[in-house]
């Protein structure tokens, strides 16, 4: 009887190890990187973020932004934050002088509750030409603000003295032909100091400088997931869902399926991959200058200790560890051990 009590446990003690093993340190699978995630930008992306309480990053058109935020990937790069240009109150446009026939331009008086995004929208336009018409447009919508609304997507250029086609052509990335068609510039009615162009289909430069700071730091990070992905708790004083008290939440938590790939948000190095506490089962990846990422909550891990992984490496999959109320990821960015909002850098 003895000897059967035995091997019965010692059955139970490596059944026990083997999925130990397999649950917590599973080997990657062969398709371990995402291509999305590989192709995040380093400065702005399609994704800006909306003025409103209850979310930070706008959902695309076919999402309800209502108490969610989501986020996307874009493949779009166009200009580093060295080209920005910080906006002051002398660079409020003249719509008395803009050149251009064919592009209609409304001014708006902000409504409660409208935001840039729900503007944007309905315009049929982009975040960027709302900054590119505005580009003393404060970070967060007021309201009763007025905002320059075009019927097409693009910036307003309010030309200077040592400004040329050429030089604007070069600076915007676009072609002179492009800048003369939209404004009906002609030899014999050129460009003047003080005229207001038009050029379509372009990133603003100038702004001011809270969404310049903006911008610089979006995409330093990627989505640690491959697709859309919603927060259901976000950045900085909440309500603890177990003791009802509230603290600070120093991450995000992503909305996601159990099981669900995740993936290194930028390139670093393996400096935890184990059981944290509240955490779960948790990976931090070091990522140089002092930041640090955490991905908390994991059902596996997959990344090794002191393992150096690449933007998009698959080192884990979503799950429900540690304090949790159901599945999902949570996301922290720490600057020399302080955290910071994610959803600023992603």
């Amino acid at each position: 009887m003895s000897l059967r009590r035995s091997l019965v446990l010692t059955l139970i003690v490596t059944t026990a190890i083997g999925v130990y093993a397999v649950t917590h340190h599973s080997s990657a699978p062969t398709d371990s990187t995402s291509a999305y995630i590989l192709i995040t930008p380093t400065v702005l992306e399609n994704s800006v973020p909306m003025m409103s309480t209850t979310a930070i990053i706008p959902a695309p058109p076919h999402v309800t932004a209502v108490h969610v935020a989501v986020l996307t990937l874009s493949p779009t790069v166009t200009a580093s934050a060295s080209s920005y240009s910080v906006a002051s109150s002398a660079d409020v446009i003249d719509l008395k002088k803009i050149r251009t026939k064919d592009v209609a331009v409304e001014v708006h008086k902000v409504a409660f509750g409208e935001n840039y995004w729900t503007l944007a929208k309905k315009a049929n336009i982009d975040i960027y030409t709302l900054i590119g018409a505005n580009p003393t447009m404060p970070f967060k919508a007021a309201y009763h603000m007025t905002l320059n609304i075009l019927s097409q997507k693009g910036i307003l250029h309010t030309v200077h003295a040592d400004d040329t086609l050429s030089k604007l052509a070069e600076k915007y990335r676009t072609t002179e032909k492009i800048i003369q068609d939209a404004n009906h510039i002609h030899w014999w009615h050129p460009i003047q100091t003080g005229d207001v162009l038009f050029i379509p289909n372009v990133r603003p430069l100038l702004m001011v400088k809270e969404w310049k700071d903006y911008f610089s730091k979006r995409g330093m990070f990627g989505v640690p997931f491959s697709k859309w992905a919603n927060w259901t708790s976000g950045f900085g004083l909440r309500v603890d869902p177990f003791t009802g008290k509230k603290r600070e939440h120093t991450g995000v938590d992503l909305r996601a399926k159990y099981g669900d790939p995740v993936y290194a948000s930028r390139a670093g190095k393996i400096i935890f991959a184990g059981v944290a506490g509240g955490y779960g089962n948790l990976i931090q990846i070091a990522h140089g200058q002092g930041y640090v990422t955490y991905y908390g909550h994991l059902s596996k891990i997959y990344a090794r200790l002191g393992a150096k992984v690449k933007r998009g490496t698959l080192i884990g999959r979503v799950g429900a560890t540690g304090h949790v109320t159901g599945p999902h990821l949570h996301f922290e960015i720490r600057l020399n051990g302080k955290p910071l909002d994610p959803l600023q850098f992603i």
